[in-house]
């Protein structure tokens, strides 16, 4: 027996229907957490980042990039997987002793970096299990990507 399901369900969505990541920590320490948040944006591995903006204040901070995770995934029904951009952006703000995370605008990239859909809308050239793939696994690496971040936030 095989099940087949829909992965579009693992990715949380807006109101408006766009992916998006979203979450809100209590900060033990705040200017600790300030500076956790402007060299989490120094870690390539985790996201390959294009650009980084940074507004301070003495009471907050809202860090924000924007970049690309590779996804490992079919491109088609029967090819082997191959490594898929996904472009993004991300923001950290830290403001009133918490630090809010989100993570969207997922974009599917060719290999010169150029847009080719938006990941909530699969194309009718794109068969539906390949699709799937991307989703589940775009789904697996932002959910690393967060884990990474909430453990990161913590170090001393």
């Amino acid at each position: 027996m095989v099940l087949v399901s829909n992965a579009i369900g693992q990715i949380p969505r807006t109101t408006s229907g766009q992916f998006q990541y979203y979450g809100e920590v209590v900060a033990d320490n705040t200017t600790h957490c300030m500076e956790r948040a402007k060299s989490f944006f120094n870690q390539p591995f985790l996201v390959h980042w294009d650009t980084v903006a940074r507004r301070e204040n003495p009471a907050n901070l809202l860090v924000s990039g924007k970049g690309y995770i590779n996804v490992k995934a079919k491109q088609h029904g029967i090819s082997t997987p191959s490594i898929i951009p996904v472009a993004l952006h991300m923001s950290i703000e830290i403001v009133n002793g918490r630090y809010r995370y989100s993570i969207n605008h997922f974009e599917v990239l060719d290999k010169e970096g150029k847009v080719q859909y938006a990941l909530e809308e699969k194309p009718q050239k794109v068969k539906l299990f390949a699709y799937d793939q991307l989703l589940q696994n775009t789904h697996k690496r932002v959910s690393f990507v967060i884990a990474w971040l909430k453990r990161y936030m913590k170090e001393e």
